[in-house]
């Protein structure tokens, strides 16, 4: 399915999917959207370096995403869950059709942000000499 063009109907029916999960994936699309921004750059270069006749010649830029910041409203849920295992907040994409019949205010919702940054003064995770 084409993300970029997902009608009304294709967006109210996806299923619901717990917080933690929608969140984690979203995490890792940006890491691949980074990896792939870089891959594209090295290809560039690399290209440069062995001489192809239809390497560009101007170097490569690196895009660097420095801090990402994502809202998204959501509908929410609770799934009740048998036994020990505790209840889950479930959420999906609005439902246009809700919002349409009975306004943005009336469907059970929530607004996500999610900011995405480095932390400062990253720990030093290298071996240490031999």
């Amino acid at each position: 399915m084409d993300k970029a063009n997902v009608s009304a109907g294709e967006l109210a029916g996806q299923q619901a999917v717990e917080l933690g999960e929608l969140l984690a994936r979203t995490v890792v699309s940006v890491a691949a959207a980074q990896e792939a921004l870089d891959r594209h750059a090295t290809d560039r270069l690399d290209a440069i370096e062995r001489g192809d006749e239809d390497a560009p010649r101007v170097p490569p830029l690196w895009y660097t995403f420095t801090e990402v910041t994502l809202e998204v409203a959501l509908s929410a849920s609770v799934e009740r869950a048998s036994g020990s295992v505790p209840p889950r907040l479930m959420s999906r994409p609005v439902d246009p059709r809700q919002v349409s019949l009975y306004g943005y205010q009336a469907a059970s919702s929530l607004m996500v942000r999610l900011r995405l940054a480095p932390r400062q003064g990253m720990p030093d995770v290298s071996p240490p000499p031999a």
